[in-house]
């Protein structure tokens, strides 16, 4: 898997049966929280950087999209893990996206991939601001036995303005080709929803019992789009996301640009803020086109001088031949 720098790329899509190209979330216009096709708009936030994402869906419900099998389950599996999202899943890699089933709106999280020679794993996620009256519809795993390690903790309560929100910590821990995860349905249309995420050595059930998994989640992305071939972006495993049902708020975008000449090093710092509906991209590239255009005339400048210098000791060498001929006659 490659990654790039958001200055070089524009967002790819992956074939799940290929190997996936990742964008890094980076600043993006601000819209409305309303798309142009009249759904509603949701974005992801994460250090002052916004992206629009659009839902998941195939038209059924998130527990049988999810598809979670155990041995008593049918079809059954000793995996204890989600098979609908299969196609989605990549090895070593924490995927989060929203799904729009006939019962509502989902917040879906898988870590791993089953059966993809993985080495096991530990993630903690602590969130809050969910709506209070969703629920954790799957917890993957929620099986009772022994080797069941996870912990879902889940609590509601009254925001200083009575507003009644909820919070959950989920710690997963898992074995060998196996897979773990978790699906909170009831977002509605309002809500702001952030994430904390502690993962491999940071995670709560990183050495239960003193014996670690050794698999390692490298990578922690969101998916959005068309659930066959879905739009990913790359997160920052060490930082919070916030997702939310509307735009992106106002961003705030600074780019410095040096200009070297043979006498001197100037810095000039472009600082500028996006309302909404205005575009990020088209800012940026205004910044890019006006600090190429100040560059395109220093060069001008440097080398009208270059020329005059040139001609001035053309013109000295000239009248000096001149001079030494006009002497000999």
């Amino acid at each position: 898997m490659r990654y790039h720098s958001p200055a070089m790329v524009t967002r790819r899509r992956f074939l799940s049966t290929t190997a996936t190209s990742a964008v890094t979330l980076g600043s993006v216009a601000s819209v409305d929280a309303v798309q142009s096709d009249g759904k509603q708009q949701f974005t992801i936030e994460q250090s002052g950087k916004c992206i629009p994402i659009k839902p998941l869906s195939t038209g059924v419900p998130i527990k049988k999209f999810y598809d979670y099998r155990t041995p008593n389950t049918k079809p059954p599996s000793y995996k204890y893990a989600s098979f609908g999202t299969r196609k989605l899943q990549q090895p070593n890699t924490s995927i989060l996206f929203l799904y729009d089933g006939p019962k509502g709106l989902s917040l879906v999280m898988v870590h791993d991939k089953v059966n993809s020679n993985t080495n096991g794993g530990a993630v903690t996620f602590r969130i809050t601001g969910l709506p209070a009256d969703g629920a954790w519809v799957m917890k993957d795993d929620s099986y009772n036995r022994s080797t069941n390690l996870d912990t879902f903790d889940h609590s509601v309560y009254r925001t200083q303005d009575g507003t009644k929100v909820a919070s959950s910590v989920m710690s997963w821990t898992w074995s060998r080709n196996r897979s773990d995860g978790g699906v909170y349905r009831g977002l509605g249309d309002d809500f702001k929803v952030t994430i904390h995420p502690a993962f491999n050595e940071k995670a709560g059930l990183s050495n239960t019992g003193g014996k670690p998994y050794t698999g390692t989640i490298s990578n922690w992305v969101v998916l959005s789009g068309d659930l066959n071939n879905p739009v990913q972006t790359q997160l920052d495993m060490n930082k919070s996301v916030t997702i939310r049902s509307d735009g992106c708020q106002n961003v705030t975008t600074t780019q410095t640009t040096t200009t070297s000449t043979h006498k001197s090093e100037v810095t000039t710092t472009q600082t500028e803020t996006t309302q909404p509906n205005q575009s990020t991209t088209a800012q940026g590239e205004s910044a890019l086109s006006t600090s190429s255009t100040s560059q395109s005339t220093d060069g001008r400048e440097q080398g009208q001088s270059v020329i005059e210098e040139v001609l001035s000791g053309l013109t000295a060498a000239v009248n000096a031949v001149l001079r030494f001929v006009s002497n000999l006659f």
